[in-house]
């Protein structure tokens, strides 16, 4: 049997295969990175509220010690306080979301369900509240927040089952869900952003509220940054029927210059409304995401 290493299990190549988005999350959290629980803050409440598997490393003071001497099992106990934080992730999954370039070992879909994945298992460790808004050109998936292992299953399952299709329609729908939503929460928005960089920051003005924080995480394949090889190809656009054969070299540097140009506008708008951007590739691990996301999410808490 082959080792594998914990780069290895935060390697998007190796978590692709994984169909089952809960033991994906496990692997991930619990496998690759057992430490990262011990970052997250504790609740001080008076009402218990539910139990959950105890980490190694955590103060000894959350320990059930009566559950432990009737099962000699380590479990923590939480509080009612806890519940207080909400997590709304917010997935894009219009037609460009399902490109994939020929090195690459998922769409850009795939890749942000398995981030969300992994971030409601996280909240769901802490007793969290999850909520899940997929959309494209309508609303796919609309959980309201919970908290609980049967909620979670929900959330991973439906963010399992999501199909990229359709134009997006993002102002239509950011103005059902900011209509909706939960006081106090941190909202986690996943998409490539593409051809949006003037209409989602007006969208995401609630992040100006001290209520609430908003990640933005910009998921992109390399090859919509550096073009593929080949003489002369056929660009077909996935949100419309247009049509544009060329030679890539041609327009390449001219191409490279816009697409950054994108990107620091995207950033700067976003910036302009306290919504923190990230740009992410699918071929890059997970790690540096959930750390972002810890850092935002324990600002919310603290």
């Amino acid at each position: 049997m082959v080792a594998t290493t914990d780069t290895e299990l935060l390697d998007p190549a190796h978590l692709s295969r994984i169909e089952d988005f809960s033991l994906l999350a496990k692997v991930v959290v619990d496998g690759a990175m057992p430490g990262i629980h011990r970052s997250l803050r504790q609740g001080r409440g008076t009402e218990f509220f539910q139990y959950r598997p105890y980490d190694p490393g955590e103060d000894l003071k959350v320990v059930d010690w009566k559950v432990y001497a009737k099962r000699e099992e380590l479990v923590a106990k939480t509080f009612q306080e806890d519940t207080n934080f909400n997590l709304f992730l917010v997935l894009d999954t219009s037609a460009s979301m399902g490109y994939q370039g020929e090195p690459a070992n998922c769409t850009k879909l795939h890749y942000a369900s398995m981030l969300a994945a992994c971030f409601a298992y996280l909240a769901y460790r802490q007793g969290d509240r999850v909520g899940l808004f997929a959309y494209g050109q309508e609303v796919q998936q609309w959980i309201r927040p919970k908290s609980g292992h049967a909620h979670f299953g929900r959330v991973v399952n439906a963010l399992a089952q999501l199909q990229a299709g359709g134009v997006n329609k993002h102002e239509a729908m950011w103005d059902q869900l900011v209509g909706n939503m939960p006081g106090r929460s941190t909202v986690v928005f996943l998409s490539d952003f593409l051809e949006a960089e003037d209409i989602l920051p007006e969208r995401l003005r609630f992040a100006l509220s001290s209520r609430y924080e908003s990640l933005c995480l910009q998921v992109l394949d390399r090859e919509e940054e550096k073009l593929p090889s080949g003489d002369a190809l056929r660009f077909v656009e996935m949100e419309g029927t247009r049509e544009v054969s060329t030679s890539p070299e041609v327009i390449r540097d001219e191409f490279s210059n816009r697409m950054n140009e994108f990107k620091d506008t995207l950033e700067r708008n976003l910036s302009s409304v306290s919504a923190e951007f990230e740009s992410l590739y699918t071929d890059q691990d997970l790690g540096h995401a959930l750390r972002r996301f810890l850092g935002v999410r324990n600002r919310n808490v603290g």
